[in-house]
């Protein structure tokens, strides 16, 4: 067995999956289902290319994704799962300010689905990305994948010639029929479309492409067809329930699907082509034997949400559905994540981010532009801006401080217990003071606003989640950030409110900065230590 690994480049997304009660056609509306667990949306990894690998790295082939992802969510949910499955990401480049691919998904009761896709990055991805950054993984895989789908067709060309130029086997999954990718998608013409399958080894159309490429009925004449018509080493046509077909110009096989109680059709082709390039990885020279694998791995992956293999359930129904002992040895399969919906860790990162949406929905641009016009006004005057907080929301306070100080903007804490002990007497005429508080109504914060108040006039900036609150009302601006509840299981600690605070002070600081026109150089002059200086200072 060869040690180089099975690369593969295409669609690499998040399928963002729905159950309804039917799939809506135009001008019809239908109604989303919640599952076992209650929910109504299920964020799984998926895409053409990356399913297919998964499938294949189950059964023991080392894989490998190459092309561009985003910085965004998606993209490190994405490499978060690479990671888990043992994918090797070594030549995924990621792309700032990016977003990553994803589809939306509506699955019915009989496992039938509508899939809405944004391609991201594999939109953009061109030959010329293909030489510069790509080339090495190509040339030095054992088989390359790739597919039409979401990829030009000229990247495609491109990736198959420079495979074809180093002598490594190529698999090309025509997951879409020709006037889908030509007229629809615009991947190309159909001239580039037919250069790319003349240039693959080994072609897996969907039933619904192998129909435009031939004139034939059958699954056996398409298939018998398209081996004649483009050339190539193999052609295997998945057929749904009525199994597939292959045909390598001396045999054509037809091979049944397993009967199984479907729950989500998703990924069932791109799973099947992931069990063929198991079979052809791992030497497999029987058509039937490589059928019944590559049908195995469609029907397993029917039997699960998505279109990426359950660890610790999916290897074993592949097992199953092959009917046998599989034809070669499996290494240890990685132990199955933790299920994050139940994961407590994971519903408090979910609370929290829920909570900063909300803020990002209910908060004025219009307020925060008339605080950051305050402590503009301020700093014009040469005065200065001071923080306060208490409890949890004292380090806010602190961390706001410190953020306006590394921009070169004069920034001190002041501690509200010590303030009403004299320290109230650093505030002075033309300064601002930025006041914390959930409630508004902490006895200590209110005593140091009305002392500065009184004693130097002093304008205050409000960031608390209530707006009749004391200290609203005493405040110029207020900037609301309510938070429903906290994320611990009490809903007491301060955690949603503080995320929710140290993100609207990060907002004040950086409009602020933006405003004063600092700049990379001034803002380098004031980190002349650790990775962030060297990194400022270009080193």
């Amino acid at each position: 067995m060869s040690a180089k690994r099975v690369m593969g480049i295409g669609s690499n997304v998040v399928d963002v999956i729905h159950r309804v009660n039917q799939i809506a056609g135009p001008e019809s509306k239908t109604y989303i289902l919640p599952d076992e667990s209650g929910r109504v949306v299920q964020e799984v990894v998926g895409g053409v290319t990356l399913n297919h690998l998964s499938w294949a790295g189950l059964l023991g082939v080392p894989v490998g994704l190459f092309g561009y992802q985003g910085d965004d969510r998606y993209g490190l949910f994405i490499r978060a799962t690479m990671d888990h499955y043992g994918i090797d990401r070594s030549y995924v480049r990621v792309l700032e300010n990016t977003a990553t691919g994803f589809s939306v998904i509506y699955v019915d009761p009989e496992a039938e689905r509508a899939i809405y896709m944004f391609r991201g990055p594999s939109a953009t991805t061109r030959p010329e990305h293909i030489r510069q950054d790509f080339a090495e993984a190509i040339r030095g895989a054992a088989i390359v994948s790739t597919e039409v789908s979401q990829l030009a067709l000229d990247t495609v060309i491109e990736v198959l010639k420079i495979a074809r130029e180093a002598g490594v086997r190529t698999v090309l999954d025509v997951d879409v029929p020709p006037d889908f990718a030509v007229e629809t998608a615009k991947l190309g013409s159909y001239q580039q479309l037919e250069e790319a399958i003349r240039l693959a080894d080994v072609i897996k159309p969907a039933k619904a492409a192998a129909v435009q490429l031939t004139e034939a009925r059958t699954a056996e004449e398409q298939a018998e067809a398209i081996l004649r018509r483009f050339g190539g080493e193999l052609v295997a046509i998945t057929d749904g329930r009525a199994g597939s077909v292959l045909t390598d110009g001396r045999s054509t096989c037809r091979v049944p699907a397993a009967e199984i109680a479907a729950v989500d059709s998703t990924g069932a082709g791109d799973a099947f082509l992931g069990g063929l390039i198991a079979a052809l990885y791992h030497g497999l020279e029987d058509l039937e034997t490589t059928g019944r694998l590559a049908n195995a791995c469609g029907g397993a992956c029917c039997l699960v949400i998505g279109a990426f293999p359950v660890l610790g359930r999916s290897r074993d129904d592949v097992q199953r559905l092959f009917g046998g002992p599989l034809p070669f040895e499996l290494p240890p399969e990685p132990s199955p994540p933790v299920d994050a919906s139940r994961h407590l860790g994971v519903q408090v990162l979910r609370a929290e981010r829920s909570a900063l949406e909300a803020v990002e929905a209910l908060i004025s641009p219009e307020r925060l532009d008339a605080a950051c016009e305050l402590m503009q006004k301020a700093l014009a005057q040469n005065g200065r801006i001071h923080t306060t907080g208490v409890g949890k929301c004292r380090f806010i306070a602190q961390k706001l401080a410190a953020t306006l100080a590394s921009f070169g903007i004069p920034a001190h804490f002041l501690d509200p217990l010590d303030a009403v002990h004299g320290d109230s007497g650093a505030v002075r005429p033309g300064d601002l003071l930025v006041a914390i508080s959930n409630s508004g109504e902490t006895a200590e914060l209110l005593e140091t606003v009305a002392a500065v108040q009184r004693n130097s006039g002093t304008q205050v900036i409000a960031i608390t989640g209530r707006a009749e609150s004391t200290l609203a009302q005493r405040a110029a601006v207020t900037l609301l950030v309510p938070v429903e509840r906290e994320a611990d299981p009490l809903g007491l600690a301060p955690t949603s409110s503080t995320t929710a605070q140290l993100a609207v002070g990060d907002a004040l600081a950086v409009m602020l900065a933006q405003a004063k026109n600092v700049t990379r150089e001034e803002f380098a002059k004031y980190h002349s230590g650790g990775s962030l200086g060297r990194k400022v200072r270009g080193e």
